[in-house]
């Protein structure tokens, strides 16, 4: 019996750790109003907060994300211009 819940700890245990936020520098490709995201030349998509006033950001801009990671997507917490 032991054995078989020494796993399923573990297993809760992954799962239950906590999202850190990660950054993330690069250029405004696309901005998608319909969808409240910014796609970077990268490739990379980040979601926005609802309230994100995309009137903000410009294509060829270049930015730093600050992210989490939530399944596939990356929901962006803070958008700043770059130095």
């Amino acid at each position: 019996m032991i054995k078989r819940a020494i796993p399923a700890v573990l297993v809760a245990a992954m799962l239950a750790a906590p999202a850190f936020a990660a950054t993330m520098t690069g250029t405004i490709k696309t901005i998608d109003p319909a969808k409240n995201d910014i796609v970077l030349q990268s490739g990379e998509t980040f979601t926005l907060p609802a309230k994100f006033d995309l009137k903000k950001l410009k294509v060829g801009e270049k930015v730093s994300v600050t992210y989490l990671k939530h399944g596939g997507s990356m929901n962006a917490s803070k958008v700043v211009a770059a130095k």
